[in-house]
């Protein structure tokens, strides 16, 4: 079959063949390429369906169609479609565990649907063919690097299913790879890992000063769904109340990076000395609010100064705490902004501000804010397309190009260029339980805070690194009902890697009980390695404990660059 297309090819008696014939005779070999790999695959997929666990017995296998991915490419590689799909299938099937359809029926049902294909027809298609599952998705080839980027849908789930790709520097070495991204397939499919994980080294004793005591380091590349898992995690002693930002770095000059958390009216600071001791504390005045924490050498003094977003009613009234002649004091306050720290390429760290609106929270411009020797102010109008929020933004910067990450009112995950167009949104929620008043609530009998005419959040962090971006994601038990309030009862730390089309999960971690409300990722315990540091609320033991303890939860930083 996948042969026919070169059968009437003649070679041109030529002794420097035209760029058409290189590229016929170029197709040709990838195709050989391809035909090997599908032969040898046959093989290896015979001797796979025994591994990993027994299927339980009595249970039918899974069955999965498989979709033909779509080409996004200059050159013509629609050839490739059924050669991928041949090449999957024979993979992904596994004796008595995964069976996967025939090509006939799913390509007639395909063919049935119109429209792009998204979760919603995918799920169409599978009820369609009584599937349980569908993978779908596109092969993306850009000179000479490519991507294969699919989705594992679980057609009577209503999720936003599961990511999985390889990418390469030649396509070549995709269908080389298409055995691993087959694996990770029957993965998502069956719910575990088909091969034993290679054990971690146990972790080192803890030391008299310096290390997290039951930390294990993650070597070797990431790997999508190894998170804080066999002794990768470790957990502070809890903190008596409800943790609403956090930041870390060095604020008093000592070299040693400092944790720095915010309750709803106090500011601790904190350092790693085999447990975190408190070395500040500053208390809130009766009608203080702190939304967002950040820290930033602004003046240049060799300390972070820390900046903290205060609202007083529907006010703002923030501050900065700074450490001068051996002691922390407050260096500036009552400034009329919103404010957060972000990494902004060659320009470093940026201090960004953002003015509140009367009728909504965040629809003012956003400046980049500097210190005049008196107090901290805008000093020039950042150069951006028009943002929602500082807050879940970040630049992103990769091939010398610089883009704009950010969580929109919806709490979508959206990628805008520099025009202003939105060229990617995620299809998970990021959402946040760190909400204020933003529009003054009318008085009246049986009025409750949730009834204000515009409620705002704070969104969740977003920290880049490379063409990996690192964010929080919260779950919600009501799920997208609600938009007004939600209730946060578990969380994962995700890392999204741009594929040059699209951002895929790369990573994740297994999923954290509580409500996640802030992550840094610095060396705080002066092993000269960055740990991940998430801030945590944890659940209320009973119905009336409140909910008020917290804990900071570590693991070491894997090198995702």
């Amino acid at each position: 079959m996948l042969f026919k297309k070169f059968i009437g090819l003649k070679r041109k008696q030529y002794f420097s063949p035209s760029p058409q014939e290189r590229g016929r005779r170029s197709s040709l070999k990838l195709l050989i390429f391809i035909l090997g790999m599908m032969f040898l695959g046959s093989l290896a997929s015979a001797q796979s369906s025994t591994e990993g666990q027994a299927f339980p017995k009595g249970k039918l296998p899974h069955k999965v169609a498989i979709l033909p991915v779509k080409i996004h490419s200059p050159e013509n590689l629609e050839y490739m479609q059924e050669g991928l799909v041949d090449m999957l299938s024979s993979r992904v099937e596994l004796a008595g565990r995964v069976a996967v359809l025939e090509k006939g029926p799913v390509k007639k049902a395909y063919n049935q649907v119109s429209g792009e294909m998204n979760l919603e027809n995918a799920r169409k298609i599978g009820h369609m063919l009584e599937a349980d599952f569908v993978v779908f998705g596109s092969l993306t080839k850009l000179g000479d690097s490519a991507s294969l980027d699919l989705k594992v849908v679980e057609v009577k789930k209503e999720d936003s299913g599961s990511s999985v790709f390889v990418q390469a520097k030649k396509m070549e070495e995709i269908i080389a790879r298409v055995d691993d991204l087959a694996r990770k397939i029957d993965e998502k499919i069956l719910g575990y890992p088909l091969k034993p994980q290679v054990a971690e080294k146990p972790a080192e004793a803890a030391k008299e000063i310096g290390g997290f005591p039951t930390i294990a380091a993650v070597s070797g590349p990431v790997r999508m769904g190894i998170g804080f898992a066999g002794g990768e995690f470790w957990q502070s002693q809890p903190f008596p109340f409800q943790i609403m930002g956090m930041a870390a770095g060095d604020v008093d000059g000592d070299g040693q990076n400092e944790v720095i958390l915010i309750g709803e009216k106090n500011l601790y600071i904190y350092r790693w000395d085999g447990e975190f001791k408190l070395l500040w504390k500053r208390e809130g005045g009766k009608f203080d609010r702190y939304l967002a924490v950040d820290v930033a050498d602004v003046n240049k003094d060799g300390k972070a100064e820390i900046f903290v977003t205060n609202i007083q009613g529907e006010k703002l009234s923030s501050f900065v705490v700074a450490f001068k002649d051996g002691a922390f004091r407050t260096a500036a306050s009552g400034l009329d902004w919103f404010l957060r720290a972000v990494e902004w390429g060659e320009k470093g760290t940026v201090l960004l501000g953002q003015q509140k609106g009367y009728q909504i929270g965040f629809e003012r411009a956003i400046y980049e804010m500097g210190w005049d020797g008196k107090t901290y102010k805008e000093i020039r109008r950042a150069e951006l397309p028009k943002i929602f929020s500082i807050y879940g933004f970040t630049p992103f910067t990769y091939d010398g190009k610089t883009d704009y990450f950010f969580i929109d009112s919806d709490f979508r995950l959206k990628l805008m260029n520099a025009q202003g167009k939105v060229t990617w949104s995620s299809q998970d929620a990021y959402g946040s339980d760190n909400v204020f008043q933003a529009k003054p609530l009318v008085v009246g009998p049986g009025l409750r805070f949730e009834d204000a005419d515009e409620l705002a959040y704070v969104n969740v962090r977003v920290i880049p690194r490379g063409r990996d971006i690192l964010v929080i994601r919260n779950i919600s038990i009501t799920g997208q009902f609600f938009t007004r309030t939600k209730s946060y009862s578990k969380g994962e730390i995700q890392i999204l890697t741009w594929t040059g089309a699209m951002f895929a999960a790369r990573w994740k971690s297994q999923e954290i009980q509580g409500y996640l409300a802030d992550f840094q990722v610095q060396d705080v315990d002066r092993e000269k390695k960055k740990e991940l540091i998430l801030a945590v609320n944890l659940p209320a033991e009973t119905f009336f404990s409140g909910g008020k303890n917290s804990a900071l939860m570590i693991s070491r930083m894997p090198d995702v660059q």
